[in-house]
């Protein structure tokens, strides 16, 4: 139930965001489109590869268990390892390639540490709420870099783990 909210909340908060030096916006999946070639643009994959969920967890998980539909429920905790994956691709003579990749990472960055908190989300299938809390309060970060077959071009790729803690009714 809340991975499905929440991986579609991350591409919410990403899709559309503003990008430096005079790029386009960036675009944000959870299912990349096939084929993707739109190199020029900075993208967004979203994952949630890990996770783990307890009743008392570290975020104020409570008790009662519940014991079926309709009876009395304390809150969970779930707390998601989300992955967003960076792919941008840039002409090895652009004048900002010093800087230009690491602004898109920065960016990102910002826009998780500034994003609500808590936030309310909603699964798209039960219907069910819950909240989002400590999004983008810890962040690990790796960059990469690889030329592709013509030279002319390289690849710039960025994984970005964000913890985020969803507390919910079960």
């Amino acid at each position: 139930m809340p991975i499905a909210s929440t991986t579609s909340w991350f591409k919410q908060l990403l899709d559309g965001l503003a990008m430096p030096g005079g790029l386009p916006n960036m675009a944000a999946y959870v299912n990349p489109p096939d084929p993707n070639d739109e190199g020029g643009i900075p993208t967004a994959y979203v994952w949630a590869p890990d996770f783990d969920e307890s009743r008392e967890g570290q975020q104020g998980g409570s008790i009662p268990r519940n014991t079926g539909p309709g009876t009395p429920s304390g809150t969970k905790a779930l707390e998601h390892m989300i992955e967003i994956f960076l792919v941008y691709f840039q002409a090895n003579d652009d004048p900002q390639a010093d800087t230009l990749f690491f602004g898109i990472v920065d960016a990102v960055m910002a826009r998780l540490r500034t994003s609500a908190d808590p936030a309310p989300i909603t699964d798209p299938y039960t219907g069910a709420q819950s909240q989002l809390l400590d999004v983008g309060e810890v962040i690990r970060g790796r960059t990469t870099i690889s030329a592709v077959a013509d030279q002319a071009f390289n690849r710039l790729d960025a994984l970005l783990t964000c913890t985020v803690h969803e507390i919910f009714q079960a």
